[in-house]
């Protein structure tokens, strides 16, 4: 596994333990700002990270009504754009308590490193709407 191979890794295991946690302020702190979401055409503009969590506090309660308890996400594939910058695929799987995928997708991340840490831009969040929709429970009602 290469080193950026590596940083990314510890990326998601770090963001999916602030998403477990249900801690909306832990998961803006990987995130640089303004930040940038797209959704099934729709694009969403965060300009700092008190907006993003409170947007991020709407989602984790949707989950937590959805009974998510565990996440797993995996880094599909990288594509370095730049020596600071690199996109990313991975896929998610959001588990219940018993371990059942309750729902699952691809997304896409953009990303930047600020010093020696990596920061989300930019996240393409077209799958994770699919996935909810399909199970009958569309994101955000």
């Amino acid at each position: 596994m290469t080193d950026l191979q590596t940083d990314l890794e510890t990326w998601c295991a770090s963001y999916i333990s602030a998403f477990e946690r249900l801690d909306a302020s832990a998961i803006a702190e990987h995130w640089a700002f303004p930040a940038l979401t797209t959704q099934s055409g729709q694009s969403f503009a965060f300009k700092s990270a008190d907006h993003f969590a409170a947007n991020t506090e709407k989602l984790l309660g949707f989950y937590k009504r959805q009974g998510v308890a565990s996440v797993e996400r995996r880094v599909l594939s990288h594509y370095e754009m730049a020596e600071n910058a690199v996109a990313m695929t991975v896929a998610d799987k959001m588990l219940d308590a018993a371990g059942n995928v309750l729902a699952g997708w691809q997304a896409a991340y953009v990303m930047q490193r600020f010093g020696t840490s990596w920061r989300a831009v930019v996240a393409i969040a077209d799958g994770e709407v699919a996935a909810w929709a399909a199970r009958g429970t569309p994101l955000g009602r």
